[in-house]
């Protein structure tokens, strides 16, 4: 099992014995500072755009840890911490995306030949999440799923969601709310069954 609390003491460690690594008076945050934090967000966000809580979890460590290890990268006067620490998230939830996306195709793969050799039964089906809203976010577009989270999961304001998508802030509340359009469209969907 991986150590954060070590690994954060010795991302702190790191930080301070180098030379020319930016100080906390410059506003790059401790590794400790960062995950007291800004924890909580990250999680409640890829728990909004994971497929499952164990992805979930295995995302935000994975985007914090990331956030550690580049700490001594922050450079105050390219943007701000939020900015800086949301863009190295969404950029872990990118590739998480990509590594489930190959991972499903695999199992499609493999069930499509299991189907063709009806050498094994189809696996068993998997119980329907009984948290509704967070399934419907979970059904979401990717897009979509990354603002709703960045914007309710995360707490950010358009502003900072446009900072950390390379967008306006106008452009992130347009995307926010047709987003929110199309998450309530699927839960009156889901509500009418």
């Amino acid at each position: 099992m991986y150590d954060m609390e070590a690994a954060v003491s010795r991302a702190d460690a790191r930080q301070r014995s180098q030379p020319g690594a930016i100080s906390h008076e410059e506003s790059a945050p401790t590794a400790v500072e960062l995950c007291e934090r800004h924890a909580h967000r990250v999680y409640r966000y890829a728990a909004m755009v994971s497929r499952g809580d164990v992805e979930a979890e295995d995302l935000a460590q994975d985007a914090l840890e990331r956030a550690i290890r580049r700490l001594d990268s922050f450079d105050a006067s390219r943007g701000t911490v939020d900015a800086w620490l949301w863009r190295i998230v969404l950029s872990a939830a990118a590739d998480a995306g990509r590594l489930a996306k190959r991972r499903y195709l695999l199992v499609d793969r493999l069930r499509a030949f299991a189907d063709r050799d009806h050498a094994t039964e189809p696996p068993p089906a998997i119980p329907a999440n009984d948290q509704q809203l967070l399934g419907a976010i979970r059904a979401l577009g990717g897009r979509d799923r990354s603002i709703i989270a960045l914007r309710f999961g995360a707490g950010l304001g358009y502003a900072e969601i446009g900072d950390a998508l390379g967008m306006t802030p106008a452009a992130a509340g347009v995307a926010g709310r047709r987003a929110l359009a199309r998450l309530r469209r699927r839960l009156e969907k889901g509500s009418q069954r």
